[in-house]
């Protein structure tokens, strides 16, 4: 590539907040350049083929479809001629002491479910209105779960139990977290269940898999722009406070705008800390990411109809026949299934302790699908150390995380899941990159729309 060669913005990092936020910016008229070091785009949301199976890497479900901000940036990049193929979850279940229950979503599942005695279920249906849907979430960032959990059944008088370990498991769900309840903000998870209840539906499959979207995202790019993978950027070029461009091995490409795609733990690889005060510094290297153990399982004939949410209380593990969702991702006859069992980073990285939680969860596996075992064709064990960047804890929550736009740097910004979009899983990824466009457009005095 030219030195001469400028480009309007540059997007260090092909991941899916960069490719959502380069395609909106390339949509708008500005003649993006995305720089990807690895040989691949869509970082944790890419997919691989495997025997005959799409595969992902990891449980990946738009949480709130048609009202989720991946849908409303698709929505306003390619209007109504284009749309986002959902495919609706269908029931969740739960696995709590030997034995199945629906697990309740939403008001008209709380009626019904068998996890909840009548009495309970009146409770909860307070609980759920008096507590969740007026509540101002805003205001309880800062407030921990356990101790909301605490105050809540002791004000509507729940003891049986019933109740804790429904909110405690939705927690854990919704939070992307093993535990650590008393360091979990309510204030997000509340955010996100009044969320999840606005929308038509609370949890979605994009049909085909993110590979698509994926590959669409980066047409859309090409169009007014390039992508170049396999290609490290040494460095983000600043000059009295103002981004020049980047520097890469075969030499230096100017823009007046770069957007860092990569987790704030890691963005002074790039970045000189010397421009930054240590209280930014800080924040960025402290942010503690969601780890765990996912195990993708090809199974030779169906062992489930489930096709929702599956959700185990001890140990906690989330998981979903995929192929139940959208049959397309499997051989016809065969099945697809994915567990996600959420462990501390220190755990993860010991290899005795997470092949122990490896071990633990396929005892869990036999249990809840007796025979399960017979029928696996092949198993792909991840030992995750981020799946999503930073967990909803109160101490770094939306509002203190790092900003999509620099307060340092003119012309720097950031996208991705450790910055300040708001969210509590996956999906925070995807609300930073509409923040990201929205703060990019209003400064540069363009519409986000198409």
């Amino acid at each position: 590539m030219s030195e001469k060669e400028e480009f309007d913005c540059i997007i260090v990092g092909a991941g899916i907040a960069g490719l959502l936020t380069g395609a909106a910016l390339s949509r708008a008229g500005l003649k993006i350049l995305m720089l990807e070091k690895t040989p691949n785009i869509g970082g944790r949301s890419r997919c691989i083929e495997k025997d005959g199976y799409l595969v992902e890497m990891g449980l990946h479900v738009i949480r709130y479809c048609k009202k989720s901000p991946t849908a409303t940036i698709f929505k306003k990049l390619l209007g109504k001629k284009e749309k986002l193929k959902f495919i609706e979850l269908g029931a969740a279940k739960l696995f709590h002491n030997g034995e199945w229950y629906d697990y309740p979503l939403s008001a008209s599942a709380i009626q019904t479910t068998t996890f909840f005695t009548d009495s309970e279920k009146e409770q909860f249906l307070k609980v759920l209105s008096e507590e969740i849907i007026e509540a101002d979430a805003t205001s309880l960032l800062n407030k921990n779960v356990k101790e909301w959990i605490e105050e809540t059944e002791k004000k509507y008088g729940m003891e049986s139990g019933a109740a804790r370990i429904f909110l405690e498991t939705l927690a854990k769900f919704m939070l992307v977290s093993y535990g650590n309840l008393e360091k979990l903000s309510v204030g997000e998870l509340i955010a996100g269940i009044q969320l999840g209840l606005k929308a038509t539906a609370g949890a979605c499959y994009l049909k085909g898999s993110w590979k698509p979207f994926i590959e669409r995202l980066a047409e859309i790019i090409q169009e007014n722009g390039k992508i170049r993978t396999n290609t490290k950027v040494e460095k983000v070029l600043i000059e009295n406070k103002k981004v020049l461009g980047v520097q890469i091995a075969d030499g230096i490409i100017k823009a007046k705008i770069v957007v860092v795609n990569i987790p704030a733990q890691k963005i002074f690889s790039v970045l000189d800390e010397k421009l930054f005060p240590t209280i930014f510094i800080e924040k960025c290297k402290n942010l503690i990411p969601t780890s765990g153990i996912s195990i993708d399982y090809g199974l030779k004939k169906k062992v489930s109809e489930f096709g929702g949410s599956i959700l185990s209380t001890d140990p906690f593990t989330m998981s979903i026949f995929t192929s139940n969702i959208d049959p397309s991702v499997a051989p016809e006859g065969e099945q697809l299934y994915t567990i996600f069992r959420p462990t501390p980073l220190e755990i993860v990285k010991n290899e005795d302790k997470a092949n122990e939680i490896i071990e633990n969860t396929e005892k869990l596996l036999e249990k809840m699908f007796p025979g399960f075992f017979e029928q696996v064709k092949w198993k792909r064990v991840l030992k995750l150390q981020m799946v999503d960047g930073a967990i909803p804890f109160i101490t770094q929550h939306r509002n203190e995380r790092p900003s999509v736009k620099s307060e340092f740097i003119d012309g720097l910004y950031f996208t991705g899941d450790t910055y300040n979009g708001p969210g509590t899983g996956g999906e925070i990824a995807h609300a930073s990159a509409e923040l990201c466009i929205r703060t990019i457009m209003k400064d540069l005095n363009l519409e986000f729309q198409k």
